[in-house]
């Protein structure tokens, strides 16, 4: 185990930065399902879907995988604009996701908002936010993207 350690340590940094990492390829791959899923909606000719909103629904998914790719290959070569990206882009994904559960019409969004049911919903995604600014925000986590930025020059 030891050894493993020191292999993620040497290539990443640390653990988070490997894990983050991680995270934001299976929301690059998320972003790529909805694509399949809203496919999948227009193929059904769904009546109350406008082209206008389909359109927007394409564009914000592929930019949002095309940035949570470059956010995993950003984080895990340690560049620094990775981190200030990959904070955005979850914080934009977990708006988007509340708007979505307060406006959709889909039956995950059943209209529940008990505060059991928002509390479910919404912590997964608040707190992911939360948990990766603040870890990226630590001092010794943005001193390996510093050092590997001046590294570089």
């Amino acid at each position: 185990m030891n050894e493993l350690t020191a292999f993620v340590e040497r290539r990443w940094g640390s653990w988070g930065i490997f894990i983050l990492g991680l995270w934001a390829v299976v929301l690059a791959l998320v972003a790529l399902a909805r694509l399949v899923l809203l496919s999948a909606v227009v193929g059904s000719s769904n009546q109350n879907v406008s082209q206008g909103q389909i359109w927007v629904v394409f564009i914000l998914n592929m930019l949002l995988a095309l940035a949570f790719a470059a956010c995993a290959y950003g984080l895990w070569t340690r560049r620094h604009w990775s981190r200030l990206l990959f904070m955005g882009c979850i914080a934009v994904w977990a708006v988007f996701y509340m708007v979505a559960l307060f406006t959709s019409t889909t039956p995950l969004a059943d209209k529940d908002f008990t505060p059991g049911s928002l509390a479910f919903n919404l912590v997964p995604y608040l707190g992911g936010v939360i948990v990766s600014i603040w870890y990226l925000n630590l001092d010794h986590i943005k001193t390996l993207f510093d050092k590997n930025e001046a590294a570089d020059q």
